[in-house]
């Protein structure tokens, strides 16, 4: 099972965000980008994989955000929000918190919030 972790952020993100949250993540870590489908794989160094960040989705539709993931109403979701998924191996607590680091910095630099599976 993977963990999955969502970045619910209010600005889109784009290069002046996503590489500083890469950086963040862990400047001695490999980014291998895919065009098909557009993610970014971000690898260990000894080589294997800790995250994969999915390509961004414009959420324009009320509500939509908070009925997918069950956010409750006391948590301000941004609406309309760019929605960023990152996976990253289950087994692996580096990997977690690598993903958790990129998200954090990520949603810091454009605004909003996480939801995380666990």
């Amino acid at each position: 099972m993977t963990f999955d972790i969502i970045g619910l952020c209010r600005e889109e993100p784009g290069p002046d965000t996503v590489l500083p949250a890469l950086a963040a993540a862990g400047e001695e870590l490999r980014a291998d980008l895919r065009d098909e489908p557009p993610l970014i794989r971000l690898l260990h160094p000894d080589g294997r994989l800790l995250v994969t960040v999915e390509d961004v989705h414009l959420v324009r539709v009320a509500g939509e955000a908070r009925r997918l993931l069950g956010v409750g109403d006391g948590v301000e979701v941004p609406d309309p929000l760019w929605w960023v998924e990152i996976r990253a191996p289950g087994n692996d607590p580096e990997a977690e918190q690598v993903a958790r680091v990129f998200t954090a910095a990520l949603v810091a630099g454009t605004g909003g919030l996480s939801w995380s599976n666990r």
